[in-house]
């Protein structure tokens, strides 16, 4: 006899076919169904985190490293919501997450049952798409549309492009007892991926536009690592008339790429700022980090813009945007690049120069710089052995990252779809358990204590690290222009505290450090980042806010000099 929870025997086959293999649990009562399906299936990996929020950000950061969907599940009510954050971050990182909700029947929905919200479409605009499973199975025509359901939001995770997609299914009691088998082998309907070509006569245009322009600007946002796409865009820029910028969460590595964008700008005279304006931009990629270079662009005269993308959607971040290129950035440069013969120019010489003036700024200036959030990032990069993953935490973390140098072979990984302070621990922690790759998180100490919940989690990895600057607050909201006039920095803006990351991790039963200097931050490093130990760890730096926020604009002025 067919009921509610008849079909999720073709869930769990369907998931394995398609090569899903990894869920997340939430525990509770209503999604017992799922998890006693699933969980029994011995093609699956199962892995246990109480809090639904860090839950689904450990989910992100493993699905980030396997490059295929993770399946997440939690009961019904407001543990739906406690999702939301990491289902808003998948979507604009395109990462595929599963969500699978238990729900209600639908008949007990705003009719003062336990646990009970409307669950259909929850999450609105931030999902590629939602579904809600048939409750009533009577016959084979309820099984195909069950089976139909499923492959069509397995198939929106993954194409065109990923993303977040959910699957709610609501169930009756019992939650427990209750026969599966017996309905018919699962129907499945996968996607054909085709290879996107550009007409000949549109290559011929796109060429041609490209090769006139003297000033040609690639702009690389945040990507997973692609070596096709690195090799591509070395060879492009050789080109005089064309210039690579990239970010640490680009995942771009080259010779002849400008990696450190605010450091470059920051160097530029106000006068010559037109020389460095480009005339044609290329971008492809998720979020761009730089406020510098967004704002550049912005007020940039003449500026065509061509954004690739196989997505639909192409943002007008830079509101020139004058042609969408609906296709992957490799198979376009490939398809481009024998065209490419463009005349000389000293466009990317320029930008060159710049960067090196910049650089060497850089240096000189770090060799007395006082103990500070800036010296902190540049001792602990000395001592980062390269086999490393790197995490980075928002706010003042990534923007620090992005004026260093860092060594070839790193991956930098980032919260950066939403921007979010909340799921960096967590989102670290999924990656590196994923990975099995040394994985160092760097974050500030409010996103650490927002987070604090994900080392209540028994799959923490040994191979995690975490760094935790603790400068006693935001401290962004100290350099940022503007707060510091309102008489109102230290309670409404920065949060100032005095609690202990080292103690928190202590409750926890994980190895802790703590430095208060250079010279002991030094000593420590070594330690901390030996792999021989067989267990997590975190680094608590005690940093000054005032001196660091200083610091950084005595930094900034002196690149501008």
């Amino acid at each position: 006899m067919l009921h509610d929870k008849s079909g999720l025997e073709h869930l769990s086959q369907l998931f394995t076919g398609r090569g899903i293999n990894h869920l997340v649990v939430s525990p509770g009562s209503r999604n017992a169904p799922v998890v006693n399906t699933l969980c029994k299936n011995a093609a699956m990996k199962c892995f246990t985190v109480v809090d639904e929020r860090s839950a689904a950000f450990f989910a992100l950061g493993m699905a980030q490293q396997l490059k295929r969907p993770v399946a997440v599940c939690c009961t019904s009510g407001s543990a739906v919501l406690n999702y939301a954050p990491a289902i808003a971050e998948a979507y604009y990182q395109r990462i595929p997450l599963i969500v699978l909700t238990a729900d209600r029947p639908e008949a007990w929905i705003d009719q003062g049952d336990g646990q009970t919200i409307r669950q259909h479409n929850v999450y609105g605009p931030f999902i590629k798409k939602s579904v809600t499973l048939p409750q009533h199975l009577t016959g084979k025509d309820d099984i195909w549309y069950y089976d139909r359901l499923i492959s069509e939001a397995l198939n929106a995770a993954v194409h065109p492009v990923a993303g977040p997609v959910h699957i709610n299914l609501p169930f009756a009691e019992p939650l427990y007892s209750y026969e599966t088998s017996g309905t018919r082998p699962e129907k499945d309907i996968e996607i054909t991926e085709l290879q996107t070509v550009v007409p000949n006569n549109v290559l011929i245009r796109l060429a041609q536009n490209w090769n006139s322009s003297e000033k040609v600007m690639i702009l690389a946002g945040q990507m997973p690592p692609d070596p096709l796409l690195n090799e591509l865009l070395q060879n492009i820029s050789r080109f005089s008339n064309t210039i690579v910028l990239t970010e640490t969460t680009s995942n771009l590595n080259g010779d002849n790429f400008v990696g450190c964008i605010d450091r470059s700008m920051s160097a530029m005279k106000k006068e010559d700022m037109q020389q460095y304006q480009p005339g044609l931009l290329i971008t492809f990629g998720n979020a761009v980090v730089s406020k510098r270079i967004k704002s550049f662009l912005r007020k940039s005269p003449s500026l065509q813009h061509w954004h690739i993308d196989p997505a639909k959607h192409h943002p007008d971040t830079y509101q020139h945007l004058s042609q969408s290129i609906q296709m992957p950035v490799t198979t376009f440069l490939k398809q481009i690049v024998h065209s490419l013969n463009p005349a000389e120019s000293n466009y990317a010489r320029l930008w060159h120069s710049t960067a090196e003036k910049a650089s060497e700024l850089h240096q000189s200036f770090l060799t007395d710089t006082p103990w500070s959030d800036l010296k902190i990032f540049d001792t602990t990069l000395q001592y980062l052995p390269e086999t490393y993953d790197i995490q980075l935490g928002n706010s003042t973390v990534v923007r620090y990252a992005q004026l260093f140098g860092w060594k070839k072979g790193f991956r930098f990984d980032s919260n950066r779809g939403t921007s979010g302070i909340d799921g960096c621990t967590s989102t670290a922690s999924g990656a590196s358990l994923a990975s099995g790759r040394p994985t160092l998180l760097i974050t500030g100490d409010l996103a650490f204590f927002y987070d604090s919940n994900a080392l209540w989690n028994k799959h923490l990895p040994a191979n995690l690290r975490i760094i935790v600057i603790n400068n006693g607050g935001g401290g962004i909201f100290r350099f940022l222009e503007g707060p510091d006039q309102t008489g109102l920095l230290e309670d409404f803006y920065e949060a100032s505290h005095n609690l202990s990351a080292v103690k928190v991790a202590e409750a926890y039963g994980i190895k802790t450090f703590v430095a208060h200097s250079e010279e002991q931050l030094k000593s420590i490093l070594p330690a901390f980042f030996d792999m021989n130990t067989g267990s997590p760890a975190i680094l608590e730096i005690i940093s000054p806010a005032i001196i660091s926020a200083q610091t950084l604009r005595n930094y900034f002025k002196r690149l501008a000099n």
